[in-house]
């Protein structure tokens, strides 16, 4: 099994484009090495599992999908966020600022996507939901 890793060694990551870029591989699973310095152009679709309220580091991993490459018009990102179950306990005040920190990275990425109105749609039902409207 490949990993592209923090700790993969810059030869092995060349590889593990390369095999990716020409099809051999059909997806990467990067571990906390898309912050900066990969060049993966070819990268149309990605899910972003763990995210960061760190601006720089949002956005240095955004970039890294959305780079532009030879017959590539458009990349699809994923960015996934965890909702609270209920916010009728005792954690409510720490979970509604965790929400808050996660819906306004959410909704810069969605301010800039081609489907910008259905994201900001359904951001809207998650901040009314949550109380966060106000952000």
């Amino acid at each position: 099994m490949n990993t592209y890793t923090a700790s993969t060694s810059i030869p092995d990551r060349e590889q593990l484009r390369h095999q990716f870029e020409s099809g051999a591989l059909q997806g990467l699973v990067a571990i906390r090495c898309l912050d900066e310095g990969i060049d993966i152009p070819a990268i149309k679709h990605a899910v972003i599992l763990a995210s960061s309220t760190n601006p720089r580091q949002f956005i240095q991993r955004r970039g890294r999908i959305l780079r532009p490459d030879p017959g590539k018009e458009r990349a699809t990102l994923y960015d996934m966020v965890v909702l609270p179950p209920q916010l009728n306990r005792d954690t409510l005040a720490i979970e509604r600022n965790l929400l808050k920190k996660e819906l306004l990275r959410l909704i810069e990425f969605a301010d800039l996507a081609d489907n910008a109105a259905a994201a900001r749609t359904q951001l809207l039902t998650l901040q009314k939901r949550y109380g966060l409207i106000d952000i």
